[in-house]
């Protein structure tokens, strides 16, 4: 059987109302994903000193830039409209930014604090 384990943090909270008027909560969730690492390109046809070099100096750049010390990103990835009740079945409670390990085991999904 395969599984899925989904790290996500809360991106939002909202009171909403259900297609039933009740009051619910809307949770809006961000996948929380590691960067890729950088890859570089050296250009055959320049001696092998010239392209260390070029990376040297490109990847200083790159960690003096805004936003290059990062090293996850975020993707939407799930919201979810619940009652009071369905929340409490989830055993959860959410509030922005909080972090949960979602996993997806045979059609089920389970939240787990992190």
């Amino acid at each position: 059987m395969i599984s899925s384990r989904i790290k996500l943090k809360v991106q939002s909270v909202k009171a909403v109302r259900d297609p039933e008027n009740k009051e619910a909560f809307q949770i809006d969730f961000v996948e929380v994903r590691s960067k890729p690492p950088m890859v570089m390109m050296s250009n055959p046809d320049v001696p092998a000193e010239i392209n260390q070099m070029v990376v040297q100096v490109t990847k200083s750049f790159q960690g003096i830039m805004p936003g290059s010390q990062s090293t996850t990103y975020e993707q939407r990835k799930l919201t979810l409209t619940l009652t009071g009740e369905e929340l409490e079945s989830f055993n959860m409670k959410p509030y922005p930014n909080q972090l949960y390990e979602l996993s997806i085991t045979g059609g089920q999904l389970s939240f787990k604090e992190l």
